[in-house]
């Protein structure tokens, strides 16, 4: 077992070695169990989230042991990348990564827990939308690709946010484990297909697409054509999978 510690939670050891044991004694609480499986654990007051990565098959196995990082290891990575960029995320704490005959088979990715709720049941969920949220998530979205940074999947559950006193919205963007980094601006094509996993529902999605244009300077109705004609495509990709 590889295990990589960040150094303010190096005192946990113990109980960080042992979150594999815990997954398969099912203790905490489980949040998902499909194919990456997700429990809450409590230690010493604070609250972790433990996130467990699907086994990986003979090939993967060959290919993460030798030619690239894992899913853990990026997740933990990159999850400090943001916070260095100035883009909350919630704190890494460990990432680790199972091993047999020398092969990677396991990661697990283990962080603090964020209080934040989920942007997707604001917005996607109810029938009118939260046009206030919508806008500070569109200004989010802008902040983070003016820091070059490109969330590998800009879904809107993967926002989570919470509001101070003053009605002022704050988030954490989780799942970040796919995501690309650039000095300064991405492209203006690779920011229009950043947005194209935010939703599927098409009245929150050409709101969210003007708004970015319209922060941008870009024409919004051309904008609005392409980013439609971007998410047909990637819906139809993922039915022909189907």
């Amino acid at each position: 077992m590889k295990t990589v510690i960040a150094e303010k939670y190096k005192k946990y050891k113990g109980f960080i070695k042992s979150i594999p044991h815990l997954f398969d004694t099912e203790a905490g609480e489980a949040l998902k169990d499909k194919r990456n499986c997700i429990r809450r654990l409590h230690y010493d007051g604070l609250a972790f989230i433990a996130k467990r990565y699907k086994r990986v098959n003979w090939i993967q196995s060959i290919i993460y042991t030798h030619f690239r990082r894992t899913k853990a290891e990026r997740a933990y990575l990159f999850a400090n990348e943001f916070r260095k960029r100035g883009i909350n995320s919630p704190r890494p704490v460990a990432y680790m990564e199972e091993y047999e005959h020398r092969r990677f088979t396991v990661g697990y990715f283990v962080y603090e827990e964020s209080k934040g709720r989920e942007v997707f049941l604001e917005l996607v969920k109810k029938d009118n939308f939260d046009h206030k949220l919508a806008d500070a998530v569109i200004d989010y979205i802008v902040f983070m690709h003016s820091h070059g940074v490109l969330h590998g999947d800009l879904n809107s559950a993967n926002f989570l946010y919470t509001t101070d006193a003053d009605g002022n919205y704050h988030f954490d963007m989780i799942d970040t484990n796919r995501s690309h980094f650039c000095d300064g601006w991405p492209t203006d094509k690779q920011c229009l297909e950043n947005l194209k996993r935010f939703t599927h529902r098409r009245d929150l999605y050409e709101y969210v697409v003007r708004g970015y244009a319209r922060r941008r300077g870009w024409d919004e109705e051309e904008t609005v054509r392409k980013a439609v004609a971007l998410l047909d495509k990637f819906e139809n990709r993922k039915k022909l999978r189907l």
